[in-house]
């Protein structure tokens, strides 16, 4: 069962979902074996060789899966990296070039930007009793003091051994990790972060089935404090635990495009200080019937649900309302068991749709190719301590 766990709170700045996810940085590890890491440049998107930041270690190497331990999550060509002495990180430096949309300052993690991490890790060898160890992509801000900013991976821990993170930026918030995963067992962990002013918000995916997922209910779904990174490392250690990697990728943007069109916006203002807005994702074959509502830039904690008709209007106001409704005709309202939804400390909430039970005044319907349905949020509000309600934009979908 997946968890999710929600610290802190931050504004939510909705990004309107792009065409795809561009991969930035990738590496394999496929090297020859035997071999150090260090100085072997391959893989894609580095301005550098491996190198160790600090000391003159020569403890990550190049493991040889016929020779070594087997690391059985490891990808289908070459080999993968792991420690044969702990605490000796070794890192390498990620292109900016091409990737102005996600850099702030000469740092990678911009306002606005989505940033994803994956890769495959396990925990191999643990010559003592669980006691303070760790293993992970670390990221680093070379030019700050306190220069590690984010753990990827296995947090410090005194007792477990658990995926999850640990925010190393000095004012951060504790490790999170997920009490049903287990870091002796190979995975492949994808992260997402989406970089908001203040706080960021970070998921994770243990295993997920998607590359970039946009469907998939995350493990942990959280917040961290503002991210400004420049470097990974590499790194674990800890009473004789070691760790494997393989397969690094780092990317940017939204997994998904959304279908249909946007309209009736920008959504008056809410309580959030934000237009609440409503995307469409997932296909426009009806028969499919694979439809995922999501509206945000909603007030945190708030009750509401969709709306649908085949037909677009405009009322100012409606019922005293703070927003705009965008529909007319016969409007349906997702109020069944479950279809009521809440906002929570994110500003947020999705709804998968049942295309063949659309509900209208009179009953379900089953919507068909050739149909264009008309979609919009209704959720409460507040305005000076009065309770009102407010609506996001709209969008429309035509169905094939």
């Amino acid at each position: 069962m997946k968890t999710i766990s929600i610290v802190g709170a931050a504004a939510i700045l909705h990004a309107s979902a792009a065409a795809q996810v561009t991969v930035m940085t990738t590496e394999q590890f496929d090297y020859m074996p035997p071999a150090l890491l260090e100085n072997q440049a391959g893989g894609t998107g580095w301005v550098d060789s491996w190198g160790h930041p600090v000391g003159n270690g020569n403890e990550v190497v190049v493991f040889d899966p016929s020779v070594n331990p087997p690391m059985p999550c490891r990808d289908a060509v070459g080999n993968y990296a792991g420690q044969a002495q702990e605490f000796f990180a070794i890192a390498r430096t990620p292109s900016q070039v091409g990737q102005l949309s996600v850099v702030e300052n000469g740092k990678f993690g911009a306002d606005g930007a989505i940033i994803w991490f994956s890769f495959r890790t396990q925990m191999y060898q643990q010559f003592f009793g669980p006691s303070g160890s760790f293993g992970a992509l670390q990221l680093f801000d070379t030019a700050s003091p306190n220069a590690e900013q984010l753990l990827l991976g296995s947090p410090f821990s005194s007792s477990n051994f658990e995926w999850g993170w640990d925010d190393d930026a000095g004012t951060g918030f504790p490790p999170v990790s997920d009490p049903n995963t287990d870091a002796s067992v190979c995975a492949r962990l994808v992260f997402r972060i989406d970089h908001l002013p203040g706080n960021e918000r970070i998921r994770m995916w243990v295993d997920p089935v998607a590359d970039f997922p946009a469907l998939e209910a995350p493990n942990l779904d959280s917040f961290i404090s503002d991210l400004r990174w420049d470097q990974i490392r590499l790194n674990s250690g800890g009473n004789g635990t070691h760790f494997f990697w393989d397969d690094i990728i780092i990317a940017r943007g939204e997994p998904l495009a959304g279908i249909g069109t946007s309209y009736c916006g920008p959504a008056v203002v809410n309580s959030s200080g934000q237009s609440g807005e409503i995307i469409a994702t997932g296909s426009t074959i009806a028969t499919d019937n694979n439809v995922l509502l999501t509206a945000s830039g909603l007030p945190q904690t708030s009750f509401g649900f969709f709306l649908t008709s085949l037909t677009t209007g405009f009322v100012v106001g409606p019922g005293g309302s703070q927003g705009n409704l965008c529909l007319g005709g016969n409007i349906g309202r997702y109020v069944g068991t479950g279809q009521i939804q809440n906002s929570g400390l994110l500003g947020t909430f999705s709804l998968g749709l049942n295309l063949n039970a659309t509900p209208t005044p009179t009953g379900f319907v089953t919507i068909m190719a050739g149909e264009t349905w008309n979609f919009q949020s209704w959720f409460r509000d507040a305005v000076g301590g009065s309770a009102t309600s407010n609506f996001t934009d709209g969008v429309t979908v035509n169905f094939q």
